[in-house]
């Protein structure tokens, strides 16, 4: 959705999809988004389990019961224990062992460090895990590479997010940027990917607490960017005079 509400319009930008060591070079223009590491790690899962390119292909091993609430917590659930078998490690061919496959999907350990961290190539490589990453990434590594982003967002402050985005570029807030303003359209783009909506608070606690395991880095990596663009926005709303934090 970034790059359709705010990449593409700054100076006709397409953007790309890769991690930071493979595209940090002179003058590049270095953006990324952050999210909260539990509802990233869900909304992997859904995509793995819903969207039509997945779904067309029968993956052994991928548990698909019901598309409700209860067989999506349910899989997701199998999902996750399948990455938490001690046993698992990332391979290079990982179609031929059953035990390290990612379904063709995301491989969900730390995956926002990996992508700040890793020299994958492809997006594919960058989603899957190479032989080259491990599974908990530098933390030093990925806060240093985090704070060289010329911006960076985050999915929870997402309209606040592009706010800082279009000031960095123009020198201007949109009219969307203003709160209390009824009259405004924002007109942001989301894109479902055909999930239904979902909710990552209603999952149980024992799952929550497997998303954790595998997201400790992401969840200190988050936390840092989060600590970072709320300090950003604030600074944004003293100098320009306008509300621009609207929860």
């Amino acid at each position: 959705s970034v790059i359709q509400d705010g990449v593409k319009t700054l100076n006709k930008h397409h953007g790309g999809e890769r991690s930071f060591p493979t595209l940090n070079r002179t003058g590049a223009h270095m953006l990324g988004f952050f999210r909260e590491p539990r509802a990233h790690v869900f909304s992997q899962f859904l995509h793995c389990k819903y969207n039509p390119y997945h779904t067309k292909r029968n993956y052994k091993g991928f548990q698909r019961t019901t598309k409700d609430e209860a067989g999506d917590a349910k899989d997701f659930e199998a999902w996750l224990d399948h990455f938490l078998n001690p046993s698992f490690h990332i391979v290079k061919h990982k179609s031929s062992q059953k035990n390290n496959t990612v379904w063709n999907c995301y491989l969900p350990y730390n995956m926002q460090a990996r992508y700040m961290t890793s020299h994958c190539r492809t997006t594919i490589q960058c989603h899957e895990g190479t032989e080259r990453d491990v599974l908990e990434p530098s933390l030093v590594d990925a806060i240093a590479n985090l704070e060289k982003l010329e911006w960076f967002g985050i999915t929870e402050y997402y309209k606040e997010s592009l706010c800082l985005l279009f000031y960095h570029n123009k020198g201007v807030l949109p009219p969307m940027c203003q709160c209390n303003n009824p009259n405004v359209s924002t007109n942001l783009q989301h894109l479902s990917h055909r999930i239904h909506p979902h909710d990552v608070k209603r999952l149980d606690l024992r799952t929550k607490r497997k998303i954790d395991q595998l997201t400790r880095i992401d969840s200190l990596l988050y936390r840092h960017a989060k600590d970072i663009l709320e300090a950003r926005l604030l600074e944004l709303e003293r100098v320009t005079k306008k509300k621009v934090l609207c929860h």
